[in-house]
């Protein structure tokens, strides 16, 4: 199973996403960490709005997303004392279990 996790949040006023950056970069690895690409992106309309994608590999259910999560708790509550004065609460945090993947630029089959 795949799972993406899908984060939106908005910078402070006067924080620019390279300070954030900064911030939010992990200060400690984990080898088997499933987040194994994250793509942090800002909208166009508003360059403040930030979305956070990690794409989630391996063979991971929603049940073993406990055991990682907890693993991994400390890591995130180091990053989160440094960010949290950077941005506001997420407008959108979730986990998502991916149905299709499709490249628009080829014709799809059903």
């Amino acid at each position: 199973m795949r799972l993406i996790a899908v984060m939106v949040r908005k910078l402070n006023e006067g924080v620019s996403y390279e300070e954030f950056r900064k911030a939010w970069i992990p200060d400690e690895v984990i080898a088997d960490d499933p987040r194994t690409k994250v793509i942090s992106a800002t909208a166009l309309e508003d360059s403040r709005e930030l979305m956070t994608v990690a794409l989630i590999e391996g063979d991971h259910t929603p049940e073993s997303m406990g055991e990682w999560m907890e693993k991994m708790a400390p890591i995130e509550a180091r990053r989160y004392e440094r960010i949290k004065d950077l941005v506001g609460p997420p407008t959108l945090n979730a986990v998502y279990q991916v149905q299709a993947e499709d490249n628009l630029s080829q014709q799809i089959t059903a």
